[in-house]
């Protein structure tokens, strides 16, 4: 099968387009939403799609540096691994109630749950007792004001089943685990780069063989300054990979064509590129 340029992943509006209605990033995800009775050809699984490099504290890392990687990366909350192993998670929503700001917790009724689910931004939840939100409210590291309960997925949970937990939970992303350790995360943003990897008009899951090499070759390209993904064709055949098109750097083209060779599945890799000449 053929699948247009890289390009086309990117574009979001066409010039004098008119929309009718707007599609939200749920409506997205329930395109992933596969019944059960389609499972069987579905071989998307987290592991596919989750992001490995993410942030992480420990339980003795302190509140002042908790806040400084939440400012820093421009990211709501941090996963508290032991060993390994995710053991509880520290948001924006526990370190809101803090006495060096002069919020701490006041006394409003026997209990609270320690996130809006309007938010929609956490991974866990847990009922919190009076004497619990104000231990948190002075406690100076991650193993004081973490949340315990963390909603994790198995590494080889489907897709259809990340996209339920997500939509159940009512949360935007769920850690990924090898046993009990912690080996990534997948989030919205993950399921929408799978979406827009997908070849257009595709109706259903198709196999790792093809599908799923193409949209790892995509995510290698991308990965290497000066491929031009933009200007590249990737082409998916019985794992046979063939580029087409441009690459703007002649230095990129072999290593990333080594790096397309290393992808599982990938039989051969077939490059046709030509390198962008200057004006």
């Amino acid at each position: 099968m053929r699948f247009g340029p890289l390009m086309q992943i990117k574009e979001v509006s066409p010039p004098g387009a008119t929309f009718h209605s707007k599609v939200s990033e749920v409506d997205m995800i329930q395109t992933a939403n596969i019944p059960i009775h389609a499972r069987s050809n579905l071989t998307i699984r987290a592991k596919d799609i989750m992001t490995a490099n993410i942030t992480t504290v420990e339980p003795e890392t302190t509140v002042h540096r908790i806040a400084q990687l939440l400012s820093e990366r421009h990211i709501s909350a941090v996963l508290v691994i032991d060993r390994g192993s995710v053991v509880g998670i520290v948001s924006e929503g526990d370190l809101l109630h803090r006495q060096e700001l002069g919020t701490e917790f006041e006394r409003v009724s026997s209990f609270r749950i320690s996130y809006e689910i309007e938010d929609k931004n956490h991974i866990a939840y847990e009922i919190e007792s009076e004497s619990t939100a104000k231990a948190k409210s002075h406690g100076m590291h991650a193993r004081d004001v973490m949340t315990r309960k963390v909603i994790t997925v198995e590494e080889d949970a489907s897709l259809a089943d990340v996209v339920r937990t997500l939509q159940n939970n009512h949360i935007r992303r769920v850690p990924v685990i090898r046993g009990a350790k912690l080996i990534g995360v997948v989030s919205r943003a993950d399921i929408m780069r799978a979406l827009a990897a997908r070849p257009e008009g595709s109706l259903e899951p198709t196999s790792r063989d093809d599908d799923m090499i193409r949209y790892q070759v995509i995510e290698t390209l991308l990965s290497i300054p000066g491929t031009s993904p933009w200007a590249t064709t990737v082409t998916v055949s019985n794992g046979i990979v063939e580029l087409t098109g441009s690459v703007e750097q002649e230095v990129t083209r072999e290593p990333s064509r080594i790096a397309v060779e290393t992808i599982p599945d990938v039989v051969e890799v077939r490059d046709h590129r030509s390198i962008i000449q200057p004006y």
